[in-house]
């Protein structure tokens, strides 16, 4: 057997608690989620405060006194370099009674803080539980404002796809505000952003605390399909407030009765269940023989799956077998890796003749530890099989490099696992446009380069200012009225705007559409995701499906790019179907 093979044995040690695989945890767990797990090694019992274990004493270095993960905390990102156009205020827990009377948030702010803000005559803390961080544009009043909302998982475990995507979020209310206003020529944006976890019950709760308290009429979010059609279901179409989601693919978002309110900046997967398929019954050098499909047991992963099983059932008949997994947040964490254990051994099989050759997962950032954990499962055979190969879903692109890149993979099997995984994603940047709003993410966010699905959420954000910027200075900016003006965003007669016209720090592309939106024109876009183009009776474009790949970087062979290999070039309209070709 290849000595290289074996080198992954040290990796990856029997889980006493799962009592099967993966000695390092699936996922970046936190310390503790209960007092039990906090005992001392000298016997005395401590306590789990923030998912740390906090000595008997009470000293510990990690946790603020009397912290509780329900209170406002501040959510400043001390790696992130916050843009000076935005000033983001301290969290309090203060909470009001609503009995102070006011006409100005400047009266509620010299009251009580910059916290509190004026809704119907009453100040209002515009922070809960689930949102944590208010930003105020630093040019102008903040009497003068109209309040933007989001709702964006920012913490772990999927910190590493989606605060990326608020980070460009942040930047779009930026790049607005130090530009221009909206019509009446002084009200620029406010953003309350909160965090879901990825968990629905706090969706909704940050969705009824947005719309309901608050009377915010936009959101961008979530960024889960699940948490987006319980919002849309539960809360926001009720209240008439407008919702666009930057990355839920979910095909039933297409047909919820929603009054035209729910909008999605990414295409519906009806499309890239197809090229998952395709691409499947596309492999040779051996064609699949056995594929075993692992979804995340949501809306996401259950729709994408129910189609792929579809259309590989008949091709592939008793060779394809499928496996939902819980969604990483929904239990605790020793819980989770024992149901992840299970699962992988289960789509393992016994005995090597019924080992999957390929491996498709629909899921998002715990993808990376899944195909770590069939590696583990692999490398434990003798003799040793040939390696399965891994099709990953659009939620899981952005992690394949991270595959790779993790510290417990030897140098020696990178090249082989870099030619292993594959990803299947829609088409969500435009190459010119990505490049220059990279260069000011950059600027902006320590010199860390933007993911492709920022692109999304930074398109999500500008649509939905512009939008508000069509509506005629004096008329009241509801959902209803930002959902009507984003035909004039995309009209082949309008005046062109392309998200990359820059000119030294002016930002030209805003004060274009913007300029040409309140003299009542019309203007057609191409974003930093490509052409924003939408099927107002849906809300929701329709675009072509890319292929991705890893290649060794030039110069070390033992870095992955992420870089894409082929296109899945849809027929025309109403067509569901197409044809992988390769790039150039």
């Amino acid at each position: 057997m290849p000595a290289t093979a074996r080198t992954l044995g040290p990796l990856y040690g029997l889980a006493a608690a799962a009592g099967m695989l993966l000695g390092c945890s699936l996922l970046d767990f936190s310390e503790c989620t209960a007092d039990s797990q906090c005992l001392t090694a000298e016997g005395e019992q401590g306590t789990c405060v923030d998912n740390k274990c906090v000595p008997p004493s009470g000293d510990d270095d990690t946790t603020g006194p009397g912290t509780t993960p329900d209170e406002p905390t501040s959510t400043t990102d001390d790696e992130t370099t916050v843009d000076p156009t935005l000033t983001t205020t301290e969290p309090t827990t203060e909470t009001s009674t609503g009995e102070l009377a006011c006409a100005l948030n400047s009266e509620c702010e010299a009251a009580l803080g910059e916290n509190f803000v004026c809704v119907d005559s009453a100040c209002i803390n515009a922070l809960s539980a689930e949102c944590q961080r208010l930003t105020w544009p630093n040019t102008g009043s903040h009497d003068d404002v109209v309040f933007v909302g989001s709702i964006i998982p920012s913490s772990d475990p999927y910190a590493p796809l989606t605060l990326p995507l608020q980070n460009a979020l942040e930047l779009a209310i930026a790049d607005f505000n130090k530009t221009t206003t909206l019509a009446d020529d002084k009200s620029r944006i406010a953003w309350l952003t909160c965090d879901d976890q990825g968990k629905v019950d706090r969706a909704v709760a940050a969705a009824q605390h947005l719309t309901g308290a608050l009377k915010i009429q936009a959101i961008v979010g979530p960024i889960f399909s699940e948490q987006v059609l319980a919002v849309a279901e539960q809360v926001t179409v009720d209240a008439g407030a407008f919702i666009i989601t930057p990355t839920a693919t979910a095909k039933d978002i297409t047909t919820l009765a929603d009054d035209g309110l729910v909008w999605r900046s990414i295409t519906s997967d009806v499309y890239q269940s197809h090229a998952v398929a395709d691409l499947v019954l596309d492999l040779d050098m051996p064609a699949v023989g056995k594929l075993a499909l692992l979804h995340k047991d949501d809306a996401y992963g259950t729709g994408l799956a129910n189609d792929v099983e579809t259309l590989l059932s008949e091709p592939l008949g008793g060779g394809l077998s499928v496996h939902p997994y819980p969604n990483p947040v929904s239990a605790p964490p020793a819980e989770i890796m024992q149901d992840y254990a299970l699962i992988l051994s289960q789509a393992w099989g016994t005995p090597m003749s019924e080992h999957p050759d390929t491996i498709v997962l629909a899921g998002t950032t715990e993808v990376k530890d899944l195909v770590l954990g069939f590696l583990f499962l692999w490398q434990s055979e003798d003799p040793l099989p040939p390696p399965p190969r891994f099709i990953v879903t659009h939620g899981a692109v952005p992690s394949m490099e991270d595959i790779v890149n993790d510290g417990n993979v030897p140098a020696p099997l990178k090249p082989t696992l870099m030619s292993l995984v594959k990803g299947t994603a829609p088409v969500i940047f435009d190459p010119q446009n990505f490049a220059s709003f990279n260069q000011r993410y950059k600027l902006t966010f320590n010199d860390t380069d933007a993911i492709t699905p920022t692109s999304l959420s930074y398109d999500a954000g500008m649509m939905v200012m512009l939008a508000m910027s069509a509506i005629p200075a004096g008329e009241p900016i509801t959902g209803a009225t930002i959902a009507a003006n984003i035909a004039k965003l995309q009209d082949p007669m309008g005046a062109a705007v392309s998200f990359g016209d820059v000119e030294g720090l002016k930002l030209s592309f805003i004060e274009t559409a913007r300029d040409a939106l309140v003299g009542g024109g019309t203007v057609d876009l191409q974003g930093v995701s490509g052409e924003l183009t939408f099927d107002l009776a849906t809300g929701e474009p329709r675009t072509n499906i890319l292929g991705w790949g890893l290649v060794p970087k030039m110069s070390d062979p033992n870095v992955p790019v992420l870089t894409p290999q082929q296109l899945y070039v849809l027929q025309p309209p109403p067509s569901e179907v197409g044809m992988w070709t390769p790039l150039p």
